[in-house]
């Protein structure tokens, strides 16, 4: 008995470390794990059965309560998920899964199901040339970069054909939403900055371009402005727009009124802002004069939610940090020219595969190490597998 228990204790650990490991943190992995173990497992189908609306057996909340104490006293709890990953949306659902006790409707919340964006330490995939000419319209240069480039191209010309509006004004938004964010995630997220904020120095031409790049008529404007606690609930009905406008907020500090952010934070803001787009909270410039941003929606007849309702729409027109973000990532703008991969396509697991550089490519030897690297432990791992299935077998 003592040796079965240390059998368990070592298995118990194994799994926590698999799951806190930076190579296995995300949600789909820890669902692996946890199917694997007994008491985890069945808390997390009965969280599942909770969380299903068309469940065929019900259960009492009291049920549901007991099953999100269970579940919050194993490493589940602690998963998260990887902006551009695959099978995001799947990976979210497991976390809203476990997470079951996040009050909808509540705006002041500084979590997030995204695992925090670490500084990875490589030679950059870019150089920088301070004295390229942008051109009279940065934003038709940027728009051109991405038509001369075959993927890209074929990219940017899919989400535009499903955003296109029919004779009778209508689209289908859905559709115009999905593809929309399927560019924004294959592109390399340098290379949309680039697009979506290039400076126009006051150009209405250019300042129209750049409001443009994501079908308005479609992605952002409707005939008539709803009222934005109506966007505000139906993001929170949707697992990838909940998530992704926690992150907004917290990668904004929007929880800190009246204050801005450090300038390590703005690149952090800028991206969150931009992974907004393609949601039903979709975000864009308000006019091709400023870079003032808004939601296509009114906070006219809320009655005793008004000050609610300003305090949604204020995180996109009062941004302090985002507007700080603009102006350094303006000042910074430079043409980027996207060029082929020349790495295997198998090694991609972001389903980014289009990598850029500014101006000319600087060809950089990377430092070499020592080699030696920590081992992990996971249960996805055969030879450990293998190794607790003979020693159980041997007991």
């Amino acid at each position: 008995m003592r040796r079965l228990g240390v059998i368990l204790l070592f298995v118990n650990t194994a799994f926590t470390l698999s799951v806190n490991s930076s190579e296995l943190n995300d949600c789909i992995s820890a669902e692996v794990l946890c199917k694997n173990d007994a008491f985890c497992n069945d808390s997390y189908l009965v969280l599942k059965n909770c969380s299903n609306a068309d469940a065929m057996y019900p259960l009492s909340a009291a049920d549901c309560q007991q099953a999100a104490k269970q579940i919050f006293q194993t490493p589940m709890i602690h998963c998260k998920c990887r902006h551009r990953m695959r099978k995001e949306e799947h990976c979210l659902n497991i976390y809203w899964t476990v997470h079951s006790d996040y009050i909808p409707g509540s705006l002041a919340s500084s979590s997030s199901p995204y695992a925090d964006e670490l500084e990875i330490k490589e030679p950059p995939i870019f150089a920088y040339e301070r004295d390229m000419d942008l051109g009279p319209n940065a934003c038709v240069n940027q728009a051109t970069i991405c038509g001369s480039h075959e993927k890209c191209s074929h990219l940017k010309s899919d989400y535009v054909r499903h955003c296109a509006t029919k004779a009778d004004g209508s689209c289908d938004r859905h559709k115009c939403h999905s593809h929309l964010r399927n560019f924004i995630k294959k592109v390399p997220i340098e290379f949309i900055k680039q697009l979506l904020f290039c400076p126009c120095d006051h150009d209405k031409y250019c300042g129209e371009r750049r409001r443009q790049n994501i079908v308005p008529k479609c992605s952002f404007e409707e005939k008539k402005k709803k009222n934005c606690l109506q966007l505000y609930d139906t993001c929170m009905e949707d697992n990838l727009c909940k998530s992704r406008l926690l992150d907004y907020q917290k990668k904004c500090h929007l929880l800190e009124k009246n204050k801005g952010c450090t300038p390590s934070q703005h690149d952090l803001c800028i991206k969150s802002y931009i992974r907004m787009i393609g949601t039903a909270v979709t975000p864009n410039f308000i006019n091709n004069t400023s870079m003032d941003t808004s939601l296509w929606c009114t906070c006219e007849g809320s009655a005793n939610k008004l000050e609610e309702c300003n305090a949604f729409l204020e995180m996109f027109t009062s941004n302090k940090c985002l507007q700080e973000a603009f102006s350094p990532e303006l000042d910074q703008s430079l043409p980027l020219t996207i060029h082929d991969d020349k790495r295997s396509r198998t090694d991609d697991k972001s389903g980014t595969n289009l990598p850029i550089i500014r101006g000319q490519e600087q060809r950089i030897s990377p430092s070499t190490g020592s080699g030696a690297s920590l081992p992990y432990f996971t249960l996805l791992n055969p030879a450990l597998l293998m190794w607790l299935l003979n020693l159980v077998s041997f007991m």
